[in-house]
This record gives structure tokens, sequence and C-alpha cells, in this order.
């Protein structure tokens, strides 16, 4: 390699490290150069959070369950008499609604009017025998005091021949013919009071004879009746098989009927919701016994605990809402949801319909019951959202976040009533606060609107959406 070559190589090789040795250079011109930064006070930044300010409000304890509408009253539409359907009401039609009284089946009545008048003249000849029984009653009476007169003449007769044969002014065949004319006599007197003796037994199969007869007429005269069909009380048909011309059979079902003055809901209500309901009265608890049990009326029991009863059908329907009567309890607890049955009765559930709005109450709808008890005065409510594991997040006087232990009375819908660890005029913080540090500065907002809502629902008249 000659002499200049190896001059290139070296001062290629230089050329890689001037670079470097000028950025090294420019970085610590500038780190000398560089003026140290100003120091800020560190400022604290509150935190944004709604709030409610606490007001004593009244809360009315409620119990909710849910269940599925029900007639009180359903009729089964079966015929007492067996035939051929000769008429149907036009109205007797699934889903139409009938009057109490309106008939709706005829089944012919003839074979019922024949047994009517079989049965009527039955009677009339039983009472042309009773009569003709009275006369031959009558007859023998007569003919006895005839035949007891001419025994009489007999007797005396009789008597006479006797004496007259101690002195033999007689033969023996007179007196024989006296004794003879005696016994014949006596004979038809035995008779005529025989068959007087057997009018009473007569008198009385043929009385026994006209009570069955008559009975055997008024069922007559029932069957003939029962050839219409009449519905019981005002009613809606739910399904109808009977046609014209079609026989029918005795207790056979043709057709089915819904009651349209109540309808009845069996909700499902939890026992604590129920305890908690009837607690809340603060009256001294019913007592009875297996034996008293049936004395205890409901309506006594409703006053005396204050107990009131809304039906709502669950679809978002605002004004499908009915005022209801707490009826009775069912008779079993559900064993495995801890549940019992309380059975509410909602009447005219047909009496104010509004399309689209409000329908009527009929079968299988399924409703919210609310069971209210006696409203509890000054009571401290929050949003169930506000607690945090028995913890209230409140808003100190310095706007500074504290925790506080409360102890909770009971818990309904999404609020809860507070026993103790807050007083009326605290602000509680309502909006999540993650993390919530102790102390730390907060911005309060307070929610107007929610304490509104807060108070309209624990006195029953809402809920928090």
């Amino acid at each position: 390699m000659n002499p200049d070559s190896k001059s290139k190589i070296i001062m290629k090789r230089l050329l890689i490290f001037v670079p470097v040795i000028i950025a090294v250079a420019v970085v610590t011109v500038m780190v000398r150069n560089q003026k140290e930064p100003r120091k800020k006070a560190a400022a604290e930044v509150p935190r944004q959070v709604r709030t409610i300010r606490l007001a004593p409000v009244e809360v009315v304890p409620r119990a909710i369950g849910y269940g599925y509408a029900e007639p009180g009253q359903v009729w089964q539409v079966v015929p007492e008499v067996s035939g051929k359907i000769v008429e149907v009401s036009p109205g007797f039609k699934k889903g139409n609604f009938v009057r109490k009284g309106e008939v709706l089946v005829r089944i012919d009545p003839t074979d019922y009017e024949l047994t009517v008048n079989r049965m009527a003249i039955n009677i009339e000849s039983l009472d042309a025998q009773l009569d003709e029984l009275a006369r031959k009653e009558n007859n023998y009476r007569a003919s006895l005091k005839i035949q007891k007169t001419l025994l009489n003449l007999k007797q005396k007769e009789l008597a006479r021949n006797q004496q007259a044969m101690e002195t033999n002014s007689i033969s023996s065949s007179a007196l024989d013919q006296s004794v003879m004319n005696y016994q014949i006599q006596l004979a038809q007197v035995q008779e005529i009071e025989n068959s007087m003796a057997l009018i009473p037994a007569s008198r009385k199969a043929l009385e026994a004879d006209l009570k069955y007869g008559s009975v055997q007429l008024k069922e007559a005269r029932v069957n003939l009746t029962r050839t219409e069909i009449t519905a019981p009380f005002d009613c809606r048909i739910t399904e109808t098989t009977a046609e014209a011309g079609q026989y029918i059979r005795q207790g056979s079902a043709i057709a089915s009927a819904d009651g349209i003055a109540r309808a009845e809901i069996n909700a499902r209500i939890s026992m604590e919701a129920m305890r908690r309901v009837v607690g809340a009265s603060g009256k001294p608890p019913i007592t009875s016994t297996a034996k008293t049990m049936d004395r205890i009326k409901m309506d006594a029991v409703k006053k005396h605990l204050g107990l009131t009863a809304r039906v709502r059908l669950v679809n978002n329907l605002t004004k499908a809402v009915w005022d209801a009567d707490f009826t009775r309890t069912d008779a079993s607890l559900d064993a495995q949801t801890r549940t019992v049955g309380i059975i509410v009765a909602v009447d005219d559930p047909y009496g104010i319909v509004i399309f689209g709005q409000r329908p009527p109450l009929v079968r299988n709808m399924f409703c919210e019951v609310t069971i209210s008890g006696c409203p509890l005065t000054a009571q401290i409510v929050v949003p169930r959202s506000a607690l945090h594991d028995g913890r209230i997040y409140v808003v100190d006087g310095e706007n500074r976040l504290r925790r506080r232990e409360v102890s909770v009375a009971f818990t309904q819908s999404d609020f809860a009533v507070i026993r103790d660890g807050l007083a009326a005029g605290e602000q509680v913080v309502v909006s999540d606060v993650m993390p919530a540090v102790e102390g730390m500065l907060l911005a309060a907002q307070e929610d107007e609107e929610l304490s509104r809502r807060l108070t309209a629902q624990a006195g029953g008249l809402t809920s928090i959406q």
C-alpha cells in the first residue's frame, strides 16, 4: 500500500469522530448555560361532587311483590239438564260481556213440559183418591151407626128369647135363629169397623204419594227452568262451545266466564318486607288461637295496622294503577323463596278504561302489588348508592370529605333509612368518588332534583330513576 492510500484511510476514520466531538461540545455548553427551574407552591385541586342536604322526611314502609291477576268470580257453564240446544244468544261468544240474568242458551223444553204435566195429573189423581177416601169414611160412619142400631135390636131380641127359653115359651130352633141373627149383625158391624180401621193407613199412604208427587212436580218444574241457562252475574265469556242444534249432556261444561266486578292478585312478598311493614305501625300485635282465628276479620287487622294496597300494571303505563283491598294471605309459605302470598282485590277492574293507557285488569296480567303501612315521621333517608359498606361520605364545614359510620334502620326500593350517624342539615355525597380519601377537598354541588325525588319516593309517591 502506498503512502497516499494510507493517509486517505486515516482521514476517513478521523472524520467519523468529528460529529461526535461537536455534539459533546454543544451539550456541554448548553448544560453550563442552563438556568435552574422556578419552584412553584403546590395548589390543592378540589374534587367536583354532587351532594344532597339532609332533612327529616316522612317514610311510608312498603312491601312490593308481583303476581298475576285473576277474576274474583269464575263461572263454569255446566248444564243441569240434558237436551238439544234450540237457541243460543248472539252475545254468547268468546270475549263478549253479558249481564246478570241474561238468557244465553235455551234447551228444548218439550220433554220437561210433558213431565210437569204428567206429575200435575198424578197429583190431581191422588187428590181425587183422598176425596173419595174421605167420602167412603163418612159412608162407613153412617152405615156403622145404622148397623150398631140393628145390632142393639138383635141383642135385645136374643135376650128376650133366652128368657123365654127358660120358661119353655119358644122352641130351641127359634132361639138358635135369634143367636144366628145376632152374630150376623155383629159380623156386619165388625166388617164396617175393620174397613174404617184401614182408612187412616190408606189416607197416610195417599198423602205420602201426594207429597212425593209434589216433590216430583217441583223437581220437574225446576228442571224446566233449567232449560234456560242465564248468567249468574255480570261477566265476560272466556270460552264457549255451545251451538244451536247441539245435544248437551247434564254435567258437561260447555263454556266458562270471568266475573267483571272484582279482580284478585296473589302477590309473592318476602317475609322480611312484610315484617317491616307490619312492625312499622307500632301497634301491639293481634293474638289469636286456632279456635278464634275465624273470628278475626281482615278489616279489623287492616285498620289496626293501617295497611293499604295498590296495584300497578308492569308495562310502563303510568295510568294503569288501581287502589286495592288487602283481603287475605295465602294458606302456605313458599319454602324456596321464603315469600308469603298476599291476596289483594281490585273492585270494578273494568270501571275506567283508557285505550293505550289504562287497560282493564284481566286474567293473567302481570302486576306489581305494593302494601303500605303506617307512615314514619322525621326520618333521615339517603340513596342506597350513597352507602359504602356501612359508611356515608359527608362534607364538613371546610368542604372536606369525611367518612361517617352509620346505622341503617332498613332499606327500601332505592333509599335507606338511617337510624344513627347522620343529622338533619348535613351534606351527603351522592356521586361516586374514586378514590375517596379522608380529608380531600371537595367542590360540592347540591342536587336539588334528587332530593325532591328522594322525598317523593320515601313518601310512596314515586321512585328514583
